[in-house]
């Protein structure tokens, strides 16, 4: 029995040796040197995740300050950049629009966070009911009336030029905390 164990005991010894003596070969990494092309790249991107963030945590200011879960603040912020609009505005719009409700169909039928009437925008109610999908196409309607006429009366456009006074306006862009 001894010598099984010694016998064991030599053998692991030098198995454990062998690996000092002869250590396996570390295998070689290819690496390939940036390009000019891929380091901008790599800017352009780091720069855009730093926009959706900034973004994120603007529409998060404005949801929480109207009684809203942050919980739409990521894809706010994030659609609110693609489309070129400010996150604080449109997070304020789903507010007044719906409550932040993804739910919410208006007597006018408007349908979800931005309230887009499928009639007149010819979107179906599948896509509306969905908050991603609702948040993106209001962002777009909202981002063409912007580019149009401007932001106030861009608002106004959006709330489908009903009266003529600022009210509407104001009321998004107070909520938002661009006015008092």
């Amino acid at each position: 029995m001894k010598t099984v164990a010694k016998i064991l005991i030599l053998s692991a010894s030098m198995a454990f040796a062998q690996r000092f003596i002869n250590p396996e070969v570390p295998k070689t990494i290819q690496v390939k040197a940036p390009t000019e092309q891929s380091i901008r790249e790599d800017m352009r991107h780091e720069q855009r995740l730093r926009q959706y963030k900034s973004a994120s945590i603007a529409a998060s200011k404005v949801y929480s300050k109207n009684g809203c879960k942050p919980g739409l603040a990521d894809i706010t912020g994030q659609i609110a950049v693609e489309q070129g609009v400010s996150a604080r505005v449109l997070a304020a719009l789903v507010f007044i629009e719906s409550s932040c409700n993804p739910n919410a169909v208006s007597h006018r039928d408007g349908v979800g966070l931005t309230q887009v009437n499928s009639k007149v925008w010819h979107y179906s109610l599948a896509e509306l009911k969905n908050p991603n999908r609702n948040l993106e196409i209001g962002a777009s309607i909202l981002a063409s009336y912007v580019r149009r006429y401007g932001l106030k009366e861009g608002l106004h456009a959006y709330n489908g030029f009903g009266n003529h006074s600022d009210e509407y306006s104001n009321k998004v862009l107070t909520a938002a905390g661009l006015m008092s």
